[in-house]
């Protein structure tokens, strides 16, 4: 690959994962929880969306986990248009998501479709539209120390 190819690609990277001007998490002030701004991008299985939470390193810190369906249930709200999902928060979403709350039967999790807001309880081993969407209780004071010792951002 070319030093151009290199640049550019770098820069969709960029712009895909953390999104332009964009942080890669968001507090709920309401509830004090910190998600990631987006989810995983691919369908997994409910085993797999949980190794990606546990796995995940981010904002310098390692104690992510998939939501509760009720913690996803809040943050379901009204949609723009037929055509969006109907979510509160500034979060990419690309499916349905799993949620670490056991489903009706066993072998089953519960699952949020944000285009609806509905929940339905899936089999585990489904991975087709189920994502993973990572969550952590936020430590305000801890998270305000951390920025202050983040460099400043530079405008353009």
């Amino acid at each position: 690959m070319t030093r151009y190819g290199m640049a550019a690609w770098a820069l969709c990277c960029t712009t895909l994962c953390r999104g332009a001007n964009q942080s890669r998490y968001w507090i709920d002030p309401g509830t004090h929880l910190m998600w990631t701004a987006a989810d995983n991008g691919s369908g997994v299985s409910r085993l797999q969306a949980k190794r990606y939470c546990r796995d995940l390193r981010l904002a310098g810190f390692h104690d992510w986990t998939l939501p509760s369906i009720d913690d996803l249930q809040g943050l379901v709200g009204e949609a723009d248009s037929p055509s969006t999902y109907r979510i509160t928060a500034p979060i990419k979403l690309t499916g349905w998501q799993w949620s670490s709350t056991p489903g009706i039967q066993e072998g089953e999790g519960w699952a949020l479709d944000f285009g609806d807001g509905g929940r339905a309880s899936v089999a585990s081993g489904d991975s087709g539209l189920n994502r993973a969407l990572c969550v952590r209780q936020a430590n305000l004071k801890l998270h305000a120390e951390r920025k202050s010792n983040e460099p400043a951002a530079v405008a353009k």
